[in-house]
């Protein structure tokens, strides 16, 4: 059996402090900067901050240590995109309402290989997820219209994020990347979001498997689709 949970590199340095307190073995790769047994499992800590956990009580040592690491759980709305930057293929935009040590076994969908499988426990695990899928058609309509993609972008992220303040108002909402103009000024950005929050890394990989389901070979027309 095996768990996965990804960390920011701040937390990295707590679970490192746990993960010691365990018997050290010999790492095997240049990417793992600790591994550890514990009773019926074996913890590998990697640079990027995942921590791989095997063995029949895999599950169990999981719980141990995000309970150790004392993080309160929190509920968030996580916001990404993918596609914006093809030439072929539509734009998608997806939001997960989650809670975070839930959803600790996603980051950047760039960096996962089992999407569909990963989008289907996310799709069990999440709160609620919420999907924009723009064709390339429409794209091209726009641009034409001088509607930018970063105003397609930005008002796919209002609609989400109004969708889920509606319901839900306490709840932090963090799209992933660089700020750009929303109405809605709850959103909150971050760089890299995607492979640092876990809520940002469950809306990337159920964005890539909506944009996966779509008709790829649809080319956009505009020179640079990803403006």
């Amino acid at each position: 059996m095996q768990s996965v949970l990804n960390f920011s590199q701040n937390e990295k340095k707590e679970i490192r402090k746990i993960l010691e307190k365990y018997e050290k073995q010999e790492t095997k790769t240049s990417f793992e900067e600790l591994r550890v047994k514990t009773k019926d499992a074996t913890a590998t800590l990697y640079s990027s901050g995942k921590l791989v956990i095997q063995g029949k009580n895999s599950e169990e040592v999981k719980e141990n240590i995000l309970r150790e690491m004392n993080i309160t759980e929190e509920t968030l709305v996580g916001i990404d995109e993918t596609g914006r930057g093809e030439k072929n293929g539509s734009f998608v935009i997806s939001a997960v309402l989650g809670e975070r040590n839930k959803l600790r076994f996603c980051r950047d969908s760039k960096k996962t290989t089992d999407i569909e499988e990963k989008a289907t426990e996310i799709r069990k695990k999440a709160l609620a997820t919420v999907s924009f899928s723009v064709s390339a058609e429409l794209i091209d309509t726009l641009r034409r219209k001088g509607i930018t993609m970063n105003k397609i972008q930005a008002t796919a992220f209002d609609c989400e994020a109004d969708f889920f303040n509606a319901l839900i108002p306490e709840a932090r909402i963090i799209a992933d990347g660089k700020k750009i103009e929303t109405k809605n000024k709850k959103i909150e950005f971050l760089i890299k979001g995607d492979d640092k929050e876990p809520v940002i890394g469950a809306a990337s990989i159920i964005a890539k498997s909506e944009r996966e389901k779509s008709e790829k070979e649809i080319r956009k027309t505009w020179k640079n689709a990803g403006e």
